[in-house]
């Protein structure tokens, strides 16, 4: 984890940080001027700004707006820390362009959790996938390793659509992102309806995750693969529906025929102790979503070998 603070007031701050960000091991930058806050938000990728701030906090408003006007900074959560500030100013910095404020000393124990509380909102919404709104590859990773570590029985399943790129370059990215968000709600829509606990996560481009009990993986795959067939063609033109293909250039830039989209899913099963990290099951599943992907039409398959 990595912080840049504005250390006009070094130690006491300094001191105050690492009390708040302490489980995580984090890194502090010092920085004096917006100049060389820039230069660090090229050269590092920040998880956090921290402005100290005292007073009506007009110089740390505008600094934190310095800092949000930089695109590598978009993204990063800027925040400013006052001891004790008045009522106007709290208007005036909650109206400012910065992410958040924290009230209290270098050493108030509340303002270290809602130092922490606001960096755990970044990296939770840096990880959510903002087509899907379902969680990315880190939040996929953390459960996967819990349930390996407490031993639980699990279906992991690998969704992936077939010819998906040829679609995207012949309809454009805006109907691509449509398929991508209409693949989503099947997915999330037949997972929950089975497991109310089901967990669904979104690797990235058309790739998906699902887990839930091995014993419900079967159903709640021919439930996917069956809505998403009875969808997919409405995501096409009359006239290549009714073709049942596109024209497409492969990935040699040659024009091929592609068929309609088609869903293939990867699943496999722990046992308790099949797998000892998630390394092992991302390459078991991906080896197995190649397979899966040479047979025509949607379709699933179960890994029936043991681990590597």
């Amino acid at each position: 984890m990595i912080c840049a603070y504005w250390n006009n007031r070094e130690g006491e701050w300094h001191d105050g940080l690492l009390a708040a960000f302490g489980e995580f091991r984090p890194q502090l930058l010092p920085f004096s001027t917006a100049h060389e806050l820039v230069m660090l938000a090229h050269q590092t990728l920040l998880d956090m700004v921290v402005i100290p701030a005292s007073g009506t906090a007009h110089r740390e408003i505008a600094l934190g707006a310095r800092a949000k006007a930089v695109p590598a900074l978009m993204v990063v959560p800027v925040v400013l820390w006052h001891e004790q500030p008045e009522a106007d100013t709290i208007q005036r910095i909650l109206s400012s362009p910065v992410d958040d404020l924290v009230i209290g000393d270098a050493h108030d124990k509340n303002a270290h959790a809602r130092l922490r509380l606001a960096l755990r909102r970044s990296w939770r919404d840096l990880d959510v996938n903002p087509s899907s709104r379902l969680p990315g590859p880190t939040t996929i990773e953390r459960v996967l390793q819990q349930k390996i570590q407490a031993g639980e029985h699990f279906a992991v399943c690998y969704a992936d659509l077939d010819d998906f790129k040829a679609y995207n370059d012949y309809y454009g990215y805006f109907y691509g992102d449509k398929v991508i968000k209409m693949t989503a709600r099947v997915v999330r829509d037949s997972v929950f309806e089975h497991q109310a606990n089901g967990f669904i996560g979104h690797i990235g481009g058309d790739d998906f995750v699902f887990v839930l009990d091995p014993a419900k993986a079967r159903r709640v795959c021919q439930t996917i693969l069956s809505r998403f067939d009875a969808e997919i063609g409405l995501c096409y033109e009359p006239r290549d529906r009714r073709n049942g293909y596109i024209i497409s250039k492969n990935r040699r830039g040659v024009p091929e025929s592609f068929p309609l989209m088609t869903l293939s899913i990867a699943v496999v099963i722990n046992r308790g102790d099949t797998f000892s990290h998630v390394g092992e099951i991302s390459h078991m599943v991906a080896d197995l979503k190649k397979y899966a992907k040479t047979l025509p039409g949607s379709n699933f398959v179960f890994e029936r070998r043991s681990k590597y």
